[in-house]
């Protein structure tokens, strides 16, 4: 039989917060676990670091913003319970964190499954329901923005920077690779084995922006507001099969 645990997260945009004590398991007195979700960005095996040039396909480039919506996050232990945190977004951007308010029982992760992107309700929301979020909603107004305007949405995942394009070594034109809209949500899945010990864990999910822009000419194919070129955007978002991994 499977059991569904729902659980909660506060997403903060530095730190993470910091849960209260663990109780205890059982007799044994073997701790649950505690579990923290964050995300990182890499540029082949380096950090990324905004401002640092990098060689990607050939052309030196540097970044200024990195974010993506993870939405229908859903976590599956060996023990066959679930972890169901589909109710919440989260903001994955570069020093962005999670802590999942609840404990799980000592059994590994198996499965992990969500999708990059807005569901198609929350994506259509009004004007007046977007701009009555609170603060630190990630859904809520942002800066830089992740939403065009009521009418178009969220921008389910954002890469902005510049790109050497006379081979003088310097990025000196402007990058900008916005995807939204219903076609550009991206449904992923992780059968791995992540091992879940008593005490804290985290979890981190990481996205490669060399992987990101394989097959990309950076310094020909400088934007994609989705719209505009709507084939690069198809393309960038089945890259996420290969540039995001977690562990």
């Amino acid at each position: 039989m499977k059991f569904l645990k729902r659980f909660t997260f506060i997403a903060l945009a530095t730190s993470l917060f910091v849960a209260p004590g663990c109780k205890k398991d059982g007799d044994d007195g073997t701790d649950l676990a505690k579990l923290s979700l964050e995300f990182a960005f890499k540029v082949g095996s380096e950090d990324l670091v905004f401002g640092d040039n990098y060689e990607i396909n050939g052309k030196m480039v540097n970044f200024e913003a990195a974010n993506y919506y993870i939405g229908g996050l859903k976590m599956t232990q060996e023990d066959g319970t679930t972890i169901d945190l589909s109710q919440n977004y989260l903001l994955a951007g570069l020093g962005n964190s999670a802590n999942v308010q609840g404990e799980l029982q000592l059994s590994n992760l198996v499965t992990t499954s969500f999708f990059v992107g807005v569901d198609a309700a929350t994506n259509m929301q009004t004007e007046t329901d977007f701009t009555a979020r609170p603060s630190g909603d990630p859904l809520g107004v942002q800066d830089p923005a992740m939403h065009w305007n009521w009418m178009t949405g969220y921008k389910f995942l954002r890469i902005d920077g510049s790109v050497d394009t006379d081979a003088d070594g310097m990025p000196d034109t402007p990058i900008a690779y916005h995807l939204g809209s219903a076609a550009m949500l991206k449904n992923l899945e992780f059968n791995q084995t992540i091992t879940i010990k008593g005490g804290d864990n985290t979890l981190t999910f990481e996205l490669d922006v060399e992987k990101f822009f394989t097959g990309v000419d950076l310094a020909v194919e400088v934007d994609t507001h989705t719209g505009n070129n709507l084939p690069l955007a198809e393309r960038l978002r089945d890259n996420l099969e290969t540039s995001l991994t977690i562990n």
